[in-house]
């Protein structure tokens, strides 16, 4: 299948557009006053995942229910989601005003590093997604689009366990995927 160059542009503009959820900027949740037991290496990946996965699922044409539960997350995370989901609509609107959609993805999250400070976390990833794309001219495609990027996680410990509070690019600038909004 030949995209039109007007494909390859929106893909820019909405790759520009979008970046993982960021702590908002601010007043920082309070840390705990208890030396917080270290986090397993098994659980941080696993919330990782699904993170990236429900933030994936957001640019498809009928978007996924979230899955990470909000005891899992910090106010921060969940306010920067919040921030984020609006702008992932304009851009997949102004997409599929162009005759395209997304219809699924899978994505693997490979931790390289965790590096554990007191009450933070933060756990060096490498993102992996394919994603499947349909167009009103020709369907449906079997043949995905891939991209891989290495992201930071950082956590937060709490009384609820281990929080995820931000996912960042490790390098900023164009070339991001849809789902990825930064700022």
């Amino acid at each position: 299948m030949k995209l039109p160059c007007t494909l390859a542009a929106v893909a820019v503009l909405l790759g520009l557009a979008l970046s993982g959820c960021q702590a908002a900027a601010g007043q920082p949740e309070p840390e705990p006053t208890s030396s917080a037991p270290s986090p397993s290496s098994a659980e941080l990946e696993a919330i990782v995942q699904t993170a990236v996965e429900d933030r994936n699922g957001t640019v498809l044409d009928t978007p996924q229910a979230p899955r990470l539960a909000d005891r899992q997350t910090t106010a921060a995370y969940r306010a920067k989601r919040g921030r984020d989901l609006p702008v992932v609509e304009r851009s997949k609107a102004r997409f599929r005003s162009l005759g395209f959609w997304y219809t699924s993805f899978t994505t693997k999250v490979t931790v390289e590093s965790i590096e554990v400070t007191g009450s933070k976390a933060i756990v060096h990833f490498k993102e992996q997604t394919e994603e499947y794309l349909a167009s009103a001219a020709n369907g449906p495609s079997r043949v995905p689009s891939g991209y891989s990027v290495s992201q930071n996680a950082t956590f937060r410990a709490s009384a609820d366990g281990w929080q995820l509070d931000s996912i960042d690019p490790s390098e900023h600038g164009g070339g991001l995927p849809v789902s990825i909004v930064e700022g």
